[in-house]
Protein backbone atom coordinates (compact mmCIF):
# COMPACT_ATOMS: atom_id res chain seq x y z
CA UNK A 1 0.00 0.00 0.00
CA UNK A 2 1.36 3.35 -0.43
CA UNK A 3 2.70 5.91 2.19
CA UNK A 4 0.54 8.34 4.14
CA UNK A 5 0.33 11.54 2.18
CA UNK A 6 1.00 9.64 -1.29
CA UNK A 7 -1.14 9.19 -4.05
CA UNK A 8 -1.10 6.15 -6.47
CA UNK A 9 0.76 6.63 -9.40
CA UNK A 10 -2.22 5.82 -12.15
CA UNK A 11 -3.97 8.79 -10.19
CA UNK A 12 -1.56 10.65 -10.68
CA UNK A 13 -1.04 9.86 -14.27
CA UNK A 14 -4.64 10.36 -15.10
CA UNK A 15 -4.88 13.66 -13.79
CA UNK A 16 -1.85 15.15 -15.42
CA UNK A 17 -3.56 13.44 -18.55
CA UNK A 18 -6.96 15.56 -18.23
CA UNK A 19 -4.64 18.85 -17.26
CA UNK A 20 -3.14 17.90 -20.36
CA UNK A 21 -6.04 17.68 -22.40
CA UNK A 22 -8.29 20.84 -20.20
CA UNK A 23 -5.46 23.05 -21.25
CA UNK A 24 -5.57 22.03 -24.93
CA UNK A 25 -9.11 22.44 -25.28
CA UNK A 26 -8.95 25.50 -23.63
CA UNK A 27 -6.63 26.81 -25.71
CA UNK A 28 -8.31 25.11 -28.93
CA UNK A 29 -11.31 27.13 -27.92
CA UNK A 30 -9.48 30.13 -27.09
CA UNK A 31 -8.13 29.99 -30.89
CA UNK A 32 -11.50 29.52 -32.76
CA UNK A 33 -12.57 32.43 -30.45
CA UNK A 34 -9.73 34.65 -32.04
CA UNK A 35 -10.42 33.13 -35.26
CA UNK A 36 -14.23 34.65 -34.75
CA UNK A 37 -13.48 37.89 -33.52
CA UNK A 38 -10.69 38.34 -36.00
CA UNK A 39 -13.41 37.46 -38.85
CA UNK A 40 -16.14 39.91 -36.94
CA UNK A 41 -13.24 42.62 -37.15
CA UNK A 42 -12.52 41.81 -40.87
CA UNK A 43 -16.04 41.97 -41.96
CA UNK A 44 -16.43 45.24 -39.60
CA UNK A 45 -13.55 46.99 -41.28
CA UNK A 46 -14.58 46.44 -44.83
CA UNK A 47 -18.24 47.17 -43.91
CA UNK A 48 -17.33 50.64 -42.57
CA UNK A 49 -15.07 50.81 -46.13
CA UNK A 50 -18.42 49.96 -48.30
CA UNK A 51 -20.11 52.63 -45.86
CA UNK A 52 -18.21 55.63 -46.68
CA UNK A 53 -19.09 55.27 -50.07
CA UNK A 54 -21.69 57.79 -51.18
CA UNK A 55 -24.92 56.29 -50.96
CA UNK A 56 -26.40 55.00 -54.44
CA UNK A 57 -28.67 57.54 -56.44
CA UNK A 58 -30.98 56.32 -58.81
CA UNK A 59 -32.72 58.15 -61.84
CA UNK A 60 -35.46 56.81 -64.02
CA UNK A 61 -35.65 57.41 -67.51
CA UNK A 62 -37.93 55.57 -69.21
CA UNK A 63 -40.43 53.58 -66.70
CA UNK A 64 -42.41 50.95 -68.49
CA UNK A 65 -46.18 51.71 -68.16
CA UNK A 66 -48.79 50.30 -66.01
CA UNK A 67 -49.02 46.56 -66.67
CA UNK A 68 -52.88 44.87 -66.18
CA UNK A 69 -51.77 41.21 -67.04
CA UNK A 70 -50.64 39.83 -64.15
CA UNK A 71 -48.53 36.93 -65.61
CA UNK A 72 -46.36 38.96 -67.94
CA UNK A 73 -43.10 37.95 -67.31
CA UNK A 74 -40.09 41.09 -67.01
CA UNK A 75 -36.61 40.08 -68.35
CA UNK A 76 -34.40 42.15 -65.81
CA UNK A 77 -31.12 42.52 -65.91
CA UNK A 78 -28.25 45.30 -64.88
CA UNK A 79 -24.82 46.71 -66.77
CA UNK A 80 -21.95 48.60 -66.27
CA UNK A 81 -21.78 51.71 -69.64
CA UNK A 82 -19.21 49.49 -71.18
CA UNK A 83 -21.79 46.77 -71.06
CA UNK A 84 -24.79 48.07 -72.62
CA UNK A 85 -23.86 46.92 -76.61
CA UNK A 86 -25.52 43.42 -75.28
CA UNK A 87 -28.91 45.13 -74.99
CA UNK A 88 -29.27 44.38 -78.83
CA UNK A 89 -28.92 40.45 -78.61
CA UNK A 90 -31.65 41.15 -75.78
CA UNK A 91 -33.71 42.89 -78.17
CA UNK A 92 -33.47 40.06 -80.62
CA UNK A 93 -34.36 37.61 -78.18
CA UNK A 94 -36.69 38.68 -75.61
CA UNK A 95 -40.02 39.80 -76.85
CA UNK A 96 -41.64 40.82 -73.67
CA UNK A 97 -40.79 43.54 -71.23
CA UNK A 98 -37.04 44.35 -70.38
CA UNK A 99 -35.72 46.24 -67.04
CA UNK A 100 -32.12 47.60 -66.98
CA UNK A 101 -30.47 49.09 -64.66
CA UNK A 102 -27.28 50.59 -65.53
CA UNK A 103 -24.73 51.48 -63.13
CA UNK A 104 -22.20 54.51 -63.83
CA UNK A 105 -19.02 54.37 -61.94
CA UNK A 106 -18.00 58.36 -62.22
CA UNK A 107 -19.31 61.56 -63.88
CA UNK A 108 -18.37 61.06 -66.85
CA UNK A 109 -20.49 57.84 -67.13
CA UNK A 110 -22.99 58.98 -65.44
CA UNK A 111 -23.04 61.75 -68.78
CA UNK A 112 -22.51 58.96 -71.61
CA UNK A 113 -25.17 56.72 -70.11
CA UNK A 114 -27.59 59.52 -69.31
CA UNK A 115 -27.36 60.77 -73.60
CA UNK A 116 -26.77 56.71 -74.66
CA UNK A 117 -30.27 56.27 -73.06
CA UNK A 118 -32.08 59.43 -74.87
CA UNK A 119 -30.30 58.11 -78.24
CA UNK A 120 -31.67 54.05 -77.87
CA UNK A 121 -34.96 55.32 -77.18
CA UNK A 122 -35.18 58.00 -80.04
CA UNK A 123 -33.72 55.93 -82.45
CA UNK A 124 -34.42 52.06 -81.51
CA UNK A 125 -38.46 51.71 -81.48
CA UNK A 126 -38.17 48.22 -79.45
CA UNK A 127 -36.20 50.34 -76.87
CA UNK A 128 -38.80 53.31 -76.38
CA UNK A 129 -41.73 50.40 -76.12
CA UNK A 130 -40.35 47.36 -74.47
CA UNK A 131 -37.77 48.75 -72.20
CA UNK A 132 -37.41 50.48 -68.88
CA UNK A 133 -34.32 52.13 -68.09
CA UNK A 134 -32.56 53.29 -64.70
CA UNK A 135 -29.45 54.59 -64.10
CA UNK A 136 -27.44 54.48 -60.56
CA UNK A 137 -24.48 56.41 -59.82
CA UNK A 138 -23.22 57.71 -56.52
CA UNK A 139 -25.23 60.41 -55.30
CA UNK A 140 -22.11 63.43 -56.01
CA UNK A 141 -22.64 62.70 -59.39
CA UNK A 142 -26.08 63.59 -59.57
CA UNK A 143 -25.56 67.30 -60.68
CA UNK A 144 -23.42 65.77 -63.42
CA UNK A 145 -26.57 64.13 -64.87
CA UNK A 146 -27.51 66.41 -68.31
CA UNK A 147 -30.74 66.91 -69.98
CA UNK A 148 -31.91 64.03 -71.51
CA UNK A 149 -33.01 66.46 -74.48
CA UNK A 150 -29.42 67.66 -75.47
CA UNK A 151 -28.30 64.21 -76.97
CA UNK A 152 -24.86 66.24 -77.95
CA UNK A 153 -22.38 64.13 -79.65
CA UNK A 154 -25.55 61.59 -80.72
CA UNK A 155 -27.23 64.06 -82.29
CA UNK A 156 -26.10 63.31 -85.89
CA UNK A 157 -26.96 59.10 -85.48
CA UNK A 158 -29.76 58.01 -87.80
CA UNK A 159 -30.32 55.19 -86.80
CA UNK A 160 -30.55 52.43 -84.04
CA UNK A 161 -27.64 50.35 -85.40
CA UNK A 162 -25.34 53.87 -85.43
CA UNK A 163 -26.25 54.23 -81.65
CA UNK A 164 -24.85 50.85 -81.00
CA UNK A 165 -22.00 50.86 -83.31
CA UNK A 166 -21.08 53.96 -81.48
CA UNK A 167 -21.40 52.67 -78.13
CA UNK A 168 -18.53 49.81 -79.29
CA UNK A 169 -16.49 52.20 -80.25
CA UNK A 170 -17.04 54.50 -76.80
CA UNK A 171 -16.93 51.51 -74.66
CA UNK A 172 -13.68 50.43 -72.79
CA UNK A 173 -14.84 47.00 -71.82
CA UNK A 174 -12.83 45.15 -69.25
CA UNK A 175 -12.97 41.86 -67.02
CA UNK A 176 -16.17 41.51 -64.96
CA UNK A 177 -16.38 44.12 -61.63
CA UNK A 178 -13.34 45.68 -63.11
CA UNK A 179 -14.64 49.60 -62.56
CA UNK A 180 -11.49 51.29 -61.85
CA UNK A 181 -12.52 53.37 -59.36
CA UNK A 182 -12.85 53.00 -55.58
CA UNK A 183 -16.62 52.47 -56.18
CA UNK A 184 -17.89 48.99 -55.26
CA UNK A 185 -20.89 47.74 -58.15
CA UNK A 186 -23.87 47.31 -56.50
CA UNK A 187 -25.17 43.79 -58.19
CA UNK A 188 -28.37 43.58 -55.70
CA UNK A 189 -28.89 46.85 -56.01
CA UNK A 190 -29.30 46.89 -59.27
CA UNK A 191 -30.85 43.72 -59.49
CA UNK A 192 -33.42 44.78 -57.32
CA UNK A 193 -34.51 48.28 -58.94
CA UNK A 194 -34.66 46.32 -62.71
CA UNK A 195 -37.24 43.89 -60.86
CA UNK A 196 -39.12 46.15 -58.81
CA UNK A 197 -42.91 46.01 -59.43
CA UNK A 198 -43.17 43.11 -61.66
CA UNK A 199 -44.66 40.19 -60.74
CA UNK A 200 -42.99 37.40 -62.66
CA UNK A 201 -39.19 38.12 -63.31
CA UNK A 202 -36.14 36.33 -64.85
CA UNK A 203 -33.19 38.37 -63.18
CA UNK A 204 -29.85 37.35 -65.38
CA UNK A 205 -26.90 39.14 -66.42
CA UNK A 206 -26.55 40.91 -69.58
CA UNK A 207 -24.08 38.86 -71.37
CA UNK A 208 -26.33 35.99 -71.64
CA UNK A 209 -29.38 35.11 -74.20
CA UNK A 210 -32.41 33.25 -73.75
CA UNK A 211 -32.88 30.29 -75.92
CA UNK A 212 -35.33 32.09 -78.82
CA UNK A 213 -39.53 32.26 -77.94
CA UNK A 214 -38.74 31.58 -73.98
CA UNK A 215 -40.86 34.70 -73.66
CA UNK A 216 -44.17 33.58 -75.19
CA UNK A 217 -43.36 29.97 -73.61
CA UNK A 218 -43.71 31.05 -70.43
CA UNK A 219 -46.57 33.19 -70.97
CA UNK A 220 -48.64 29.95 -72.64
CA UNK A 221 -47.50 28.43 -69.09
CA UNK A 222 -48.13 30.51 -66.55
CA UNK A 223 -51.72 31.27 -68.40
CA UNK A 224 -52.65 27.70 -67.99
CA UNK A 225 -51.86 26.90 -64.36
CA UNK A 226 -51.95 29.45 -61.14
CA UNK A 227 -50.02 26.76 -59.19
CA UNK A 228 -47.00 28.95 -59.55
CA UNK A 229 -47.04 30.62 -56.06
CA UNK A 230 -44.02 29.44 -54.16
CA UNK A 231 -42.17 28.21 -57.36
CA UNK A 232 -38.99 28.99 -59.03
CA UNK A 233 -38.74 27.90 -62.43
CA UNK A 234 -35.65 26.97 -62.93
CA UNK A 235 -33.75 28.01 -66.56
CA UNK A 236 -30.57 26.09 -67.07
CA UNK A 237 -27.86 28.20 -67.75
CA UNK A 238 -24.79 27.33 -69.94
CA UNK A 239 -21.67 28.79 -71.41
CA UNK A 240 -20.40 28.78 -75.22
CA UNK A 241 -17.04 29.86 -77.20
CA UNK A 242 -17.00 32.63 -78.08
CA UNK A 243 -16.31 31.91 -81.44
CA UNK A 244 -19.26 29.63 -82.20
CA UNK A 245 -22.48 31.47 -82.80
CA UNK A 246 -25.24 31.17 -79.87
CA UNK A 247 -27.98 28.28 -80.19
CA UNK A 248 -31.81 29.18 -81.33
CA UNK A 249 -33.43 25.94 -79.58
CA UNK A 250 -32.33 22.84 -77.74
CA UNK A 251 -31.16 20.91 -80.64
CA UNK A 252 -29.01 23.87 -81.70
CA UNK A 253 -27.65 23.32 -78.07
CA UNK A 254 -27.08 20.14 -77.49
CA UNK A 255 -25.39 19.53 -80.53
CA UNK A 256 -22.66 22.17 -79.18
CA UNK A 257 -22.62 20.42 -76.09
CA UNK A 258 -21.82 17.01 -77.64
CA UNK A 259 -18.56 18.38 -78.87
CA UNK A 260 -17.84 20.33 -75.65
CA UNK A 261 -18.44 23.66 -77.43
CA UNK A 262 -20.81 24.54 -74.93
CA UNK A 263 -20.41 23.46 -71.35
CA UNK A 264 -22.38 24.43 -68.01
CA UNK A 265 -22.43 28.11 -66.82
CA UNK A 266 -19.76 28.50 -64.65
CA UNK A 267 -17.98 25.46 -64.97
CA UNK A 268 -14.51 26.46 -64.84
CA UNK A 269 -15.24 28.87 -61.89
CA UNK A 270 -17.76 27.35 -59.49
CA UNK A 271 -18.60 23.73 -60.57
CA UNK A 272 -21.11 23.33 -57.22
CA UNK A 273 -22.75 26.33 -58.27
CA UNK A 274 -24.96 25.08 -60.85
CA UNK A 275 -24.14 20.77 -60.54
CA UNK A 276 -27.77 20.80 -58.73
CA UNK A 277 -29.11 21.78 -61.55
CA UNK A 278 -28.31 18.42 -62.86
CA UNK A 279 -27.31 18.88 -66.58
CA UNK A 280 -26.88 14.96 -67.28
CA UNK A 281 -30.66 14.57 -66.46
CA UNK A 282 -31.96 17.70 -68.47
CA UNK A 283 -29.69 16.79 -71.51
CA UNK A 284 -31.28 13.35 -71.70
CA UNK A 285 -34.91 14.90 -71.26
CA UNK A 286 -37.49 13.39 -74.48
CA UNK A 287 -37.91 16.40 -76.84
CA UNK A 288 -41.21 18.23 -76.30
CA UNK A 289 -43.14 20.89 -77.71
CA UNK A 290 -44.42 22.58 -74.55
CA UNK A 291 -42.33 24.49 -72.18
CA UNK A 292 -43.24 22.57 -68.46
CA UNK A 293 -41.22 21.99 -65.43
CA UNK A 294 -39.21 18.66 -65.72
CA UNK A 295 -38.00 17.86 -61.94
CA UNK A 296 -38.07 19.11 -58.73
CA UNK A 297 -34.30 19.84 -57.49
CA UNK A 298 -33.51 20.29 -54.11
CA UNK A 299 -31.95 23.65 -52.99
CA UNK A 300 -28.06 23.11 -51.59
CA UNK A 301 -25.46 25.45 -51.08
CA UNK A 302 -24.07 26.97 -53.01
CA UNK A 303 -26.79 26.53 -56.14
CA UNK A 304 -27.52 29.98 -57.69
CA UNK A 305 -30.24 28.88 -60.65
CA UNK A 306 -31.12 31.83 -62.91
CA UNK A 307 -35.58 31.02 -62.33
CA UNK A 308 -38.34 32.74 -63.14
CA UNK A 309 -40.68 33.22 -59.78
CA UNK A 310 -43.32 35.21 -59.25
CA UNK A 311 -45.57 36.71 -55.63
CA UNK A 312 -43.56 37.69 -53.31
CA UNK A 313 -40.11 37.09 -53.76
CA UNK A 314 -37.68 37.52 -51.07
CA UNK A 315 -35.45 41.06 -52.57
CA UNK A 316 -31.66 40.65 -52.75
CA UNK A 317 -29.59 41.16 -50.10
CA UNK A 318 -27.75 44.95 -51.12
CA UNK A 319 -25.18 44.17 -48.56
CA UNK A 320 -23.37 41.85 -50.96
CA UNK A 321 -21.48 44.23 -54.02
CA UNK A 322 -18.48 43.14 -56.21
CA UNK A 323 -17.91 39.73 -56.62
CA UNK A 324 -19.22 36.65 -54.62
CA UNK A 325 -22.27 35.07 -53.22
CA UNK A 326 -24.72 37.97 -54.02
CA UNK A 327 -26.82 35.40 -55.87
CA UNK A 328 -26.54 32.65 -53.74
CA UNK A 329 -27.81 34.43 -50.96
CA UNK A 330 -31.07 35.22 -52.66
CA UNK A 331 -31.18 31.32 -53.77
CA UNK A 332 -30.76 30.43 -50.00
CA UNK A 333 -33.44 32.87 -48.99
CA UNK A 334 -35.92 31.38 -51.19
CA UNK A 335 -35.10 28.21 -49.91
CA UNK A 336 -35.37 29.01 -46.25
CA UNK A 337 -38.77 31.07 -47.12
CA UNK A 338 -40.32 27.84 -48.63
CA UNK A 339 -40.03 28.02 -52.15
CA UNK A 340 -39.29 24.73 -54.17
CA UNK A 341 -37.53 24.88 -57.49
CA UNK A 342 -38.58 22.92 -60.25
CA UNK A 343 -36.23 22.78 -63.93
CA UNK A 344 -37.98 23.85 -66.71
CA UNK A 345 -37.23 21.12 -69.66
CA UNK A 346 -36.81 23.34 -72.96
CA UNK A 347 -35.57 26.82 -72.25
CA UNK A 348 -32.61 28.23 -71.38
CA UNK A 349 -29.69 30.72 -71.31
CA UNK A 350 -26.42 30.64 -73.05
CA UNK A 351 -23.66 33.09 -71.77
CA UNK A 352 -21.11 33.94 -74.49
CA UNK A 353 -17.51 32.74 -74.17
CA UNK A 354 -16.12 30.53 -71.28
CA UNK A 355 -16.14 32.00 -67.67
CA UNK A 356 -11.96 31.35 -66.79
CA UNK A 357 -10.05 32.44 -63.86
CA UNK A 358 -8.02 34.92 -65.30
CA UNK A 359 -10.91 37.14 -66.89
CA UNK A 360 -11.81 38.56 -63.88
CA UNK A 361 -9.81 41.44 -61.66
CA UNK A 362 -7.10 41.16 -59.25
CA UNK A 363 -9.27 41.82 -56.34
CA UNK A 364 -11.55 39.05 -57.20
CA UNK A 365 -10.00 36.55 -54.51
CA UNK A 366 -10.44 39.10 -51.76
CA UNK A 367 -14.18 39.98 -52.30
CA UNK A 368 -15.17 36.76 -52.62
CA UNK A 369 -13.86 36.21 -49.17
CA UNK A 370 -15.41 39.58 -47.68
CA UNK A 371 -18.56 38.48 -48.74
CA UNK A 372 -18.11 34.55 -47.93
CA UNK A 373 -18.06 36.11 -44.06
CA UNK A 374 -20.88 38.01 -44.70
CA UNK A 375 -22.92 35.02 -46.61
CA UNK A 376 -22.19 33.53 -43.05
CA UNK A 377 -23.21 36.32 -41.43
CA UNK A 378 -26.76 36.05 -43.26
CA UNK A 379 -27.68 32.52 -42.96
CA UNK A 380 -27.44 33.37 -39.12
CA UNK A 381 -29.75 36.26 -39.76
CA UNK A 382 -32.25 34.19 -42.17
CA UNK A 383 -33.01 31.67 -38.92
CA UNK A 384 -34.16 35.33 -37.23
CA UNK A 385 -36.13 36.22 -40.01
CA UNK A 386 -37.60 32.62 -40.58
CA UNK A 387 -38.15 30.94 -37.17
CA UNK A 388 -40.59 28.53 -37.93
CA UNK A 389 -38.71 27.48 -41.54
CA UNK A 390 -37.80 23.69 -41.67
CA UNK A 391 -35.15 24.51 -43.57
CA UNK A 392 -32.36 26.26 -41.78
Amino acid sequence: PPAPGCRPRTLVALQVSYAIRCAFYQLLLAALMLVAMLQLLYLSLLSGLHGQEEQDQYFEFFPPSPRSDPNDVILATHASVDNLLHLSGLLERWEGPLSVSVFAATKEEAQLATVLTYALSSHCPDMRARVAMHLVCPSRYEAAVPDPREPGEFALLRSCQEVFDKLARVAQPGVNYALGTNVSYPNNLLRNLAREGANYALVIDVDMVPSEGLWRSLREMLDQSKQWAGTALVVPAFEIRRARRMPMNKNELLQLYQVGEVRPFYYGLCTPCQAPTNYSRWVNLPEETLLRPAYVVPWQDPWEPFYVAGGKVPTFDERFRQYGFNRISQACELHVAGFDFEVLNEGFLVHKGFKEVLKFHPQKEAENQHNKILYRQFKQELKAKYPDSPRH
